[in-house]
């Protein structure tokens, strides 16, 4: 690698700008040959403008980015893998700060964020695309496959870099390298998850897939143990062990206000490309994670595309394309705490459920918080955050004004932060080609999601809340979901998944009508066009409204659970089913009503009670 050469940094710092005496300073950067390295020109007019209140920009063109003089910043990313980063663009204790590319195309090599948003506001990025020199996820496509001997052989992608010692495969990069974990399979053809691709699934806690190399770039695997091997044809993806896949975002927007992420294309990234923690107000607008035109790999983003944790005001999600991740193009939720101990009537210490929340901030003086029994989600009581103390990353102690001495078994208790639950737009999106689900909806502001184009491999919406898994909170208010698209979702394999999935992980022996988790959902004037029998799966939502959609039999596929009624209803409230249009779906299907206390329903359908069976053991 080049050093950078110096007067290159005097002469592209001289072309600073001064717009008006009381703004923002304009700083202009052009592609230069002569500078291999772009990190430190950053670093320096980030740093010479401490406070913020600049504007730079740059000429269209290619720029590299290494982590040697990069920042090291650390960085606590809920759903992510936290720790200290090196950071090439790092805003920190800034405001009014703009990054704006008119094209430019962002190359970044090795173990490096490309944009940290820390404690700053009024932050604009956009106009550029991010891409990474080696891909974050090894893939080739299998060339044989024996069911017998229970082995497959792959051609390597080209881009991919890998070594084999002994029998194990690493793949990586500049200055990162990670052993194979966690796979999935893809069709080539449709560029979408391959059909019951749970069935591929390399259980890999049963230990590491054995690699030969039987000539450059030709690999074979044994050691399988799913329960098929993969097709002839398929791409299979590995994106290595949890606890190093979710390493390096593209943008991490931690503690910040008033953040615009807008005509961004991020090409690759070794985590989400956008985790937003503890803030408020952020707009993604225009921002795609498509692969670049003519690409043979299946994978772009090794986990969601954009997900935003505790945050308040509004997010908005606005003319994205979301395609190519291992995960959802979006999750929006709360955090669940574990009760530990209760050290005084009014003072708790708790700690979080997941590792990938520690560190998370949680909660500030003055939140509300809200606890809950871990099993059954209903409320405990609600009070003022008077204190709290950060013990360690994973032991906090909470001082509020509500007496829990007469609550029961203190570690059935979890706690919530209902300050921080956002409003939500989403509008023109298109989501495909990816793992997971469209879109996890768990927060109690107001949300509104239409316009948009959904095919994802596992339910199109989810609307869930758990205490005790990924102990992701959020009871939700008003959610409407109108004048979508849907298709062919669920088409993974495992667990049925709904194109609209209302799941509280609430036991069966919990269950009433004398409480709803979720409060009103709105479900209306969308198409559907799916293969599978369940579109709607509803449990334990007050207000519930399924009105003037149209269910169209796509028969893509075999349907994965025959047995289920296209809608599933449990524990609901007021439950409005009209207007639908079922002429286009499949002639023998019926709805499912269990213990729902006002159900109006126009639809021709039969009407059963054959709750899911496969969900909880409902």
């Amino acid at each position: 690698m080049k050093n950078l050469i110096f007067p290159a940094i005097i002469s592209l710092l001289s072309s600073v700008m001064t717009v008006c005496s009381c703004g923002p300073q304009t700083v202009i950067v052009e592609a230069d040959p002569d500078i291999a390295d772009y990190t430190p020109v950053v670093r320096k007019i980030l740093e010479d403008h401490p406070d913020g209140n600049i504007d730079i920009r740059f000429a269209p063109g290619q720029y590299e980015f290494y982590p040697e003089q990069a920042c090291t910043e650390f960085l606590s990313m809920s759903n992510n893998d936290s720790g200290e980063r090196k950071v090439a663009f790092l805003i920190k204790d800034m405001d009014n700060v703009s990054v704006t590319g008119d094209g430019a195309e962002f190359l970044f090599h090795g173990a490096i964020v490309p944009f940290a948003v820390k404690n700053s506001g009024n932050v604009s990025l956009g106009g550029f695309s991010i891409d990474y020199d080696y891909p974050w996820t090894f893939e080739g496509e299998v060339i044989e496959s024996d069911s017998e001997a229970n082995t497959f052989t792959v051609r390597v992608f080209e881009d991919n870099k890998y070594r084999i010692e002994g029998d194990r495969l690493f793949f990586g990069g500049y200055d990162w390298e990670y052993p194979l974990a966690e796979n999935i399979v893809f069709d080539p053809k449709t560029r979408r998850p391959y059909y019951n691709t749970a069935i591929y699934e390399h259980r890999h806690w049963t230990g590491e897939l054995k690699a030969k190399e039987l000539a450059p770039g030709i690999v074979e695997f044994s050691g399988l143990s799913s329960a098929a091997v993969p097709p002839e044809g398929s791409i299979w993806d590995d994106k290595g062990p949890m606890e190093l896949n979710r390493s390096y975002p593209g943008f991490a927007i931690l503690r910040s206000h008033d953040v615009l992420v807008h005509d961004v294309h991020v090409y690759k990234a070794g985590a989400m490309a956008l985790i937003a923690e503890f803030s408020e107000d952020i707009t993604v607008s225009g921002v795609s994670t498509a692969s670049r035109p003519g690409s043979e790999r299946m994978i772009t983003i090794s986990a969601d595309a954009t997900h935003f944790v505790d945050c308040s005001g509004t997010v908005t999600l606005e003319g994205c394309t979301f395609e190519s991740m291992l995960d959802d193009a979006t999750n929006i939720h709360g955090v669940y705490m574990k009760v530990d101990t209760l050290l005084s009537p009014t003072v708790v210490r708790a700690s979080f459920g997941h590792f990938q929340q520690e560190g998370n901030t949680f909660a500030e003086e003055g939140d509300v918080l809200r606890f809950v029994n871990r099993k059954t989600l209903r409320p405990v009581g609600e009070s003022e955050l008077v204190s709290i103390d950060r013990i360690s990353r994973n032991c906090y102690e909470l001082r509020t004004g509500l007496d829990l001495s007469s609550a029961g078994n203190i570690s059935d208790l979890a706690v919530e932060n209902v300050s921080r639950g956002c409003s939500v737009v989403i509008r023109d999106c298109k989501v495909h080609y990816n793992r997971a689900r469209s879109l996890l909806l768990s927060t109690p502001g107001d949300v509104l999601v239409e316009g948009c184009d959904f095919s994802s491999m596992m339910a199109g919406i989810r609307i869930c809340g758990d205490a005790n898994y990924w102990y992701e909170s959020g009871r939700t208010s008003n959610i409407v979901i109108r004048s979508n698209r849907f298709t062919d979702g669920g088409l993974g394999g495992g667990l049925p998944q709904a194109i609209l999935q209302i799941d509280p992980v609430i036991p069966k022996e919990a269950r009433d009508t004398d409480f709803f988790f979720h409060g009103n959902i709105v479900f209306t004037g969308n198409v559907v066009e799916t293969f599978d029998r369940q579109i709607v799966y509803g449990l334990s939502v007050e207000n519930l409204e399924i009105t003037d959609n149209v269910f169209i039999d796509s028969r893509s596929y075999r349907p994965l659970f025959p047995d289920l009624s296209v809608i599933d209803l449990q524990y609901c409230g007021s439950v409005r089913i009209e207007g639908n249009d079922f002429s286009g779906w499949q002639p023998d299907a019926t709805i499912s009503i269990h213990d729902c206390l006002d159900v109006a329903n126009d639809s021709p359908l039969p009407v059963v009670d054959r709750p899911n069976p496969y969900f909880f053991a409902s």
